[in-house]
């Protein structure tokens, strides 16, 4: 499997989609805005300036995170439903093969039963269209036996 397919269920993909969402932002993300802590000691304003930094790759990293989920989701029901498509248009395919093959076996079976009409004998002396000559009568091979008179 290459990187840029995914096989499986339609139905599962769909639900699987659905189901994933992002998690929530924490609360701490929330001082983000706040200004760094510059009263006190050095040691203390570096502490609230990393803490601000920090916090900023934080939330971007989960920023980024979340729009890949929501990409994510979205990838995953656009899958589905093109696997839902692609197994219609697949049996609708095979449907009209199919029915284009029963033509083609009643043509068949049509054609090797004379088209459907019954092949005639006809009364002979030569005795070989399937009649005596002595008796008269005629075999239809297709409607059973009949007699007929002589002339």
């Amino acid at each position: 499997m290459s990187g840029t397919e995914i096989n499986g269920n339609p139905t599962a993909m769909s639900t699987f989609a659905t189901g994933l969402t992002a998690p929530a932002m924490p609360p701490s993300m929330a001082r983000l805005g706040t200004p760094p802590n510059l009263s006190g000691l050095v040691e203390g304003i570096m502490m609230s300036l990393l803490d601000k930094a920090a916090t900023a790759e934080l939330s971007a990293f989960l920023t980024k995170y979340t729009e890949d989920f929501a990409s994510y989701s979205v990838k995953g029901n656009a899958a589905a439903a093109a696997y839902s498509t692609a197994d219609l248009d697949s049996g609708l395919e095979l449907f009209t093969a199919s029915a284009k093959f029963g033509q083609e076996v009643i043509s068949f079976a049509k054609q090797q039963l004379g088209s459907g009409s019954p092949a005639k004998s006809t009364t002979g002396t030569s005795g070989t269209s399937g009649t005596s000559a002595t008796s008269g009568t005629t075999t239809n091979s297709a409607a059973g036996t009949g007699s007929q008179a002589s002339a």
